[in-house]
């Protein structure tokens, strides 16, 4: 048997395993198939059965709700990889992310819990205010997870490894949701084993996550991401912030820097481009687009991401998706609607989409723009996104006319 031919035997295996279990097979019976079939399982292997299952039309959603199934069916025999030295380096994305996981896996263990199994002990107020203190922190996981989803997904992305970020920005959500949820219950403990057990069914949820970042997916990136991405990464980390760190990160940066394959600007002030009425030189042109006072994104005709610009910080973004599907940069459950818009734009169906509403997390009034951008003969180009905050604009006065 060849190569190929005993890692399609290994995968078809795999894939066998899952759709076992998606069908409503038990993980015993599940765990003897895999140990029949198996000594150690590589984290890629897994995805790609995962992957396989969702091209084969299962949703994401599915995979989702059976998350912690499948790592329970392959915890022990995922192959170990060594660790890579550079994610020893304080400062380095990796090692921030891991310190993050340190210390949100002690604040259940050694505080969350702990502190809630006294409390159903003896009920002492000050029991529970230090929980709900430490739902309050662990509610922190939120800039976390955003990192993750904002500039790890996407370097996924970049190197095809699209099954794991669908599953787990789904998974991240829900983790989130039930953070909220034990936070909301412990204000007026109105049903007290409803409270109990969303405190533990959270933690429990964010130690699995753990488990599923540092086996799972940060080996899988060690095979494939270079130090330019994640000097991307360390590049985005100020635009969200961090989860319980007292101290901002050290500084990191590779030991070279790869330079911008893009030509100087500096060196362009001489390139003008004619539009229909006048004309900009490509540094005039460069410094107008910074400036706008909206966060633009542009995809290409083939639906790529190919530009982020605009001088407003609305929705961080990734240079790590540049050049990424534009349905990869959203949640399972909001990609029908993203696709819904697309194929609109490319049929000729719809030129514009708008939007208006106020983010939980921004607090600001946010108008969202999708504009089908075409030639003089009709030919689609791609799809410009604007994004405004125009809180400011709606609580103007009547009338401005002086300076």
């Amino acid at each position: 048997m060849t190569k190929a031919e005993l890692a399609k035997e290994r995968q078809d295996a795999i894939v066998k395993i899952l759709n076992f279990i998606q069908d409503g097979g038990d993980l015993a019976t599940a765990k003897e198939m895999f140990q029949k079939s198996f000594d150690q399982v590589d984290v890629a292997e897994i995805t790609q059965a995962e992957r396989q299952l969702i091209a084969g039309g299962l949703d994401p959603a599915k995979i989702q709700y059976l998350c912690n199934v499948h790592v329970d069916l392959f915890r022990d025999q995922i192959k170990e990889e060594k660790d890579n030295p550079d994610f020893d380096q304080p400062g380095h994305p990796v090692h921030t992310f891991k310190l993050e996981n340190l210390v949100l896996k002690s604040l259940v263990n050694d505080y969350l819990l702990p502190k809630l199994e006294k409390w159903q002990a003896n009920h002492d107020p000050a029991l529970l205010a230090d929980l709900r203190q430490g739902l309050a922190d662990l509610n922190t996981v939120h800039k976390h997870y955003l990192r993750k989803e904002v500039s790890i997904f996407p370097l996924m992305n970049k190197y095809g490894i699209t099954a794991p970020p669908q599953v787990m920005w789904g998974v991240d959500d829900d983790i989130r949701a039930l953070i909220k949820q034990a936070i909301e219950l412990s204000k007026d403990l109105v049903d007290e084993e409803k409270f109990v057990q969303a405190v533990k069914e959270a933690g429990h949820e964010v130690v699995e996550m753990i488990f599923k970042e540092e086996e799972i997916m940060l080996p899988m990136l060690d095979k494939v991401a270079n130090e330019q991405d994640w000097y991307n990464v360390k590049q985005e980390e100020g635009q969200i912030g961090y989860s319980l760190l007292k101290q901002k990160p050290m500084n990191w940066k590779p030991k070279q820097v790869q330079a911008s394959p893009a030509v100087e600007l500096t060196n362009m002030a001489s390139l003008f481009i004619n539009f229909k009425e006048g004309s900009l030189n490509i540094k005039q042109l460069s410094a107008i687009l910074d400036m706008l006072p909206f966060a633009l994104t542009f995809v290409d005709e083939n639906d790529r991401v190919a530009y982020f610009g605009g001088g407003a910080s609305i929705y961080p973004h990734s240079k790590n998706a540049l050049g990424n599907s534009v349905f990869y940069c959203h949640t399972a459950k909001s990609r029908p609607v993203i696709e819904r818009i697309f194929k609109e734009f490319h049929t000729g169906q719809r030129d514009k989409y708008e939007f208006w509403f106020t983010p939980k997390k921004m607090g600001r009034f946010l108008y969202l723009r999708y504009y089908a951008v075409r030639d003089e003969e009709g030919k689609y180009l791609g799809c410009l996104e604007v994004a405004q905050d125009i809180t400011d604009i709606r609580n103007l006065p009547a009338e401005k006319r002086n300076l």
